[in-house]
């Protein structure tokens, strides 16, 4: 029995080769290379695609080749089990062999569909047509983007086999129509990055299909102004961040201007800054004035950038922005009504023409502020804003004697003091008191409160310092402060050091006697000196 399946396997093997020989031979003889007119040669990529494609085609005739041969040995075994000549054991390794090469069929065949759909990968591919960042009416910051599918439809058609003669190894859907199909791109995510960051909203767009050939236009938010940025796609199994450079597009008609404070504070006699962005997206060089609109005169405006003073502006292709400060200069004296009070203002961008209407109507309504609705007939760019002038608190404490010499019996030491508000705003609730007295000693100030003191009012305060009984000889001192309120804010008065000094007593027997003493003294001198100057 195994001499005739020994025979039978050698007479299979030379059936074997020569049909493989007679097939490799007609392979070889149609797909000899056909010179046709105007073609052109072959890429490095399709002899690529197509060697790869060869290798998994003799993979699967080889697999298809030993399951002929099994199947054949299997249906051989079954005809000899029925005549008794093979045992069970024969027919079942045959069957093991067969069911073997048909799995090994079915994974080459798989193996040269998934190697034809490989090529694909090389072939599909995504281009950026278009990047405009630009700004709309309501003053966002937009990005445009069109995406165009450039997938290589050659090169497809190349790595799947079309440009070959027909073939039994060609799948159905192996068609122009079917292959174009196949470079359609699904479910591509794209989104706007800078640093690592989604600087687009919305974060992600996802375009659920983009078919061979056809566009796509996609708009951003951009939550930041930048000069360029990566374009993030991911489809298939491929991920690419492409960096590029925003064309800018020209489609504002006036700039736009925007203030990052737009309301401040400022005190007499010190200025405040409003810092304003100014931006326009153009393709050629325009120039614009910059002007300030219901400024009271007394306050006066400037606007400064890089350090120096500008009136106007110019935007081009590649100067799309402006850091510019308004500066407001508040003046030392102001007028009472305008203290603590809003003054709202407007900051312009304005052409020539514009500015001519400004300056008409600020002639017109002189010395009073414009009207709004005159100035929104004005189609510039404006930002209104706010300016609240407040005043300063000061409080000061005058006193003609801080010096004070009293007898030891001497009960109360009186002091007089002044208290003027020396700022431009009222105080309230004036309250002098004294600080760091004497030990033992009591003090009292008359009045202790003040209830309002206007800008420029003094108001006179005594101050009652009363020393123990028995306090000793030597100077004693006190601190008299003051405070008041304006607004939320407490203005204090720089203190005054009051000084007693208590002399000792004196004895009138002794002086009296010392002073007679004195006086023999001196009389003994001049009488002495007398009569020896007669000798």
């Amino acid at each position: 029995m195994d001499r005739i399946r020994t025979i039978r396997n050698v007479s299979f093997t030379v059936c074997a080769l020569l049909l493989a020989g007679v097939i490799y031979a007609q392979q070889e003889e149609q797909g000899a290379p056909t010179i046709h007119p105007g073609r052109k040669d072959k890429t490095r990529s399709e002899l690529l695609n197509e060697l790869t494609l060869r290798d998994a085609v003799v993979v699967l005739e080889t697999a298809r080749e030993a399951h002929d041969r099994f199947k054949s040995e299997y249906l051989d075994a079954e005809r000899l089990i029925k005549q008794n000549i093979i045992a069970q054991k024969d027919l079942d390794d045959a069957w093991s062999e067969y069911n073997q090469a048909q799995q090994a069929l079915k994974q080459a065949e798989i193996l040269l569909e998934r190697t034809k759909l490989g090529f694909l990968d090389n072939a599909t591919h995504i281009t950026i047509m278009e990047a405009k960042k630009y700004n709309d009416p309501n003053g966002r910051r937009m990005l445009d983007l069109v995406l165009k599918n450039t997938s290589n439809l050659a090169l497809a058609e190349s790595a799947l086999g079309l440009t070959a003669s027909k073939s039994q190894l060609q799948s159905e859907w192996q068609s122009p129509e079917q292959i174009q199909a196949l470079l359609n791109i699904e479910n591509i995510i794209v989104s706007i990055v800078g640093n690592s960051s989604s600087i687009g909203k919305p974060y992600e767009r996802i375009i659920p299909v983009l078919p061979y050939g056809n566009e796509e236009r996609l708009q951003f938010v951009l939550l930041t102004d930048v000069e360029e940025a990566g374009i993030k796609l991911k489809y298939l199994t491929e991920e690419r961040l492409e960096s590029i450079f925003l064309e800018k597009e020209s489609l504002q008609k006036i700039p736009r201007i925007v203030a990052s404070q737009f309301a401040l504070e400022g005190s007499l006699g010190s200025g405040v800054g409003y810092a304003l962005d100014l931006e326009m997206l153009v393709t050629s060089v325009r120039n614009f004035s910059v002007a300030v609109t219901n400024v009271p005169p007394q306050i006066p405006c400037t606007f400064v950038e890089g350090g120096s003073r500008i009136t106007s502006v110019h935007f081009s292709e590649d100067v799309s922005k402006h850091n510019v400060m308004l500066s407001a200069a508040i003046p030392e004296k102001l007028d009472a009504g305008m203290i603590d009070k809003r003054i709202d203002f407007q900051a312009w961008i304005t052409t020539t023409a514009q500015l001519d209407q400004i300056n008409k109507l600020r002639r017109k309504y002189e010395p009073e502020l414009i009207p709004v609705q005159d100035l929104d007939a004005i189609e510039a760019a404006r930002v209104d804003l706010t300016l609240i002038p407040r005043g300063t608190g000061r409080l000061e404490i005058l006193v003609n004697n801080v010096y004070v010499e009293i007898k030891p019996d001497q009960e109360v030491v009186d002091f007089r003091a002044d208290l003027r508000n020396d700022g431009t705003v009222t105080l309230f609730n004036v309250t002098p008191e004294i600080t760091s007295q004497p030990l033992d000693w009591t003090a009292h100030v008359d009045p202790n409160l003040i209830e309002k003191l206007e800008p420029d009012e003094k108001r006179r305060v005594t101050i009652h310092l009363t020393p123990p009984a028995q306090e000793g000889v030597g100077e004693y001192q006190a601190e008299l402060e003051a405070r008041g309120q304006s607004g939320d804010q407490v203005i204090e008065a720089a203190y005054k050091r009051l000084t007693v000094k208590i002399n000792a007593k004196t004895n009138m027997m002794a002086t009296l006697g010392l002073a007679a003493g004195l006086f023999v003294l001196i009389t003994g001198i001049v009488f002495m000196g007398v009569r020896l100057s007669r000798r």
